[in-house]
């Protein structure tokens, strides 16, 4: 006869290595898009955080210019919203008409390598 006991913190211990899992999962992905971002100014790059809740695991970018940034943009047109003209400081261009035609910008993806990579999952730190 045989007889099996189980732990009874079985369950338990396997959500624990599971949550070490994500948790170090999810480092890797943010050390990796932080490394892959273009830096300008560091805005973007210090915007990219990672939030832990309930065994989950979101790595959130809190800029409104990850998307063109990691996509791209077509050319487009910029109007001024107001009564006076758009300037570029860098190149100082100034548009007086209070519009410019954009030529858009190539992708720069950063947050797809991060995530989209073999990687060893690890429950240690």
């Amino acid at each position: 006869m045989t007889v099996v006991v189980l732990d009874p913190d079985a369950f338990l211990k396997i959500q624990n290595l599971a949550d070490r899992c994500v948790e170090n999962v999810t480092d890797d992905v943010e050390k990796d898009a932080k490394r892959y971002v273009p830096i300008d100014t560091g805005e973007l790059r210090a915007s990219i955080h990672q939030f832990h809740f309930a065994g989950t695991a979101k790595i959130f970018v809190g800029t409104d210019h990850w998307a063109p940034t990691e996509y791209g943009s077509r050319p487009h047109i910029i109007r001024a919203h107001g009564d006076y003209a758009l300037a570029n400081r860098e190149t100082g261009f100034y548009a007086r008409s209070g519009v410019v035609h954009h030529p858009g910008t190539p992708e720069q993806a950063f947050m797809r390598p991060a995530l989209y990579q073999r990687r060893h999952i690890r429950a240690g730190r």
